[in-house]
């Protein structure tokens, strides 16, 4: 296991700090391709552009997660990963009573316009926006909407983190069997945004492979379609690391595939 590592970010003068905030990321040290090493930077330079603390952890994230239940989803690390992140936020404002709100970052967000990124401090709990594009009949293109867990929000006022936190741990102890991946992440929070209407985040987006492809084409009907549907410019995207190495929706998700959209987001500065 490797230990937490937590940085004070160095402050960039000029800039107002409206409360004290901490990002937190988790990520394995080994076998870490170059295009993932850009996105933790960018999250950490995030941070240090707002003031705020930047805490990171390699697999020792995963002794957050009750041992029964580690147990159980030892091969669905996606599943462990939505417990825990809840877990260590819960942590880090127990630990620190001077930290006002914790914000989670999936390592796999790439901060390519951060400058366009604005989270109010009065909203107490907050998600991304997911516009998924994939493929439908013939060449056809189909949109599918949800809220996605790759950033959360999270003051110290909410009662959501809690309620959270108890709901997983009941549905994980209750789940037998495999479980979608989005079980405890994206699926529980649309289910639960469609009743109660939490804030998003709209300018922390998600690229499925078909807008990665054309991403890194640099254009295409995909990319095309998912600007189309995005009524906020994105400061920031989810590439989706859990398909690297797999084909999906006919698209190799290999790490050339990776650092070529990486290189366009870069290079344009911005979707």
């Amino acid at each position: 296991m490797t230990h937490l590592v937590t940085k004070l970010s160095n402050p960039r003068p000029g800039r107002p700090h409206f409360m004290k905030t901490t990002v937190i990321q988790s990520y394995r040290t080994d076998d870490q391709p170059t295009w993932m090493s850009t996105y933790l930077s960018s999250a950490e330079d995030w941070a240090a552009t707002n003031n705020w603390d930047y805490s990171f952890r390699g697999d020792d994230i995963f002794d957050l997660v009750p041992p029964d239940l580690r147990e159980k989803f030892s091969t669905q690390i996606p599943l462990q990963i939505d417990i825990a992140r809840l877990l260590w936020a819960r942590n880090v404002l127990d630990n620190d009573t001077t930290v006002e709100r914790v914000i989670w970052l999936d390592a796999d967000v790439f901060v390519f316009a951060p400058e366009v990124i604005h989270i109010d401090p009065e909203v107490d709990f907050a998600v991304g926006r997911q516009i998924w594009i994939q493929s439908g009949t013939g060449d056809e293109l189909r949109t599918y909407r949800q809220v996605h867990n790759a950033i959360l929000v999270i003051n110290r006022s909410t009662p959501v983190l809690d309620f959270l936190i108890q709901t997983v741990l009941t549905l994980a102890g209750r789940h037998d069997g495999l479980a979608a991946p989005q079980f405890l992440g994206p699926k529980l929070l649309t289910a639960l945004h469609n009743i109660v209407g939490f804030s998003v985040i709209d300018s922390v987006g998600m690229v499925s492979p078909l807008v990665l492809r054309d991403l890194a084409a640099v254009d295409g009907p995909a990319l095309t379609r998912l600007r189309s549907e995005t009524k906020t410019p994105l400061g920031a995207v989810n590439l989706c690391s859990s398909y690297r190495d797999q084909t999906i929706d006919g698209i190799c998700c290999n790490d050339d595939l990776f650092e070529q959209a990486t290189r366009t987001l870069k290079e344009r500065g911005s979707f």
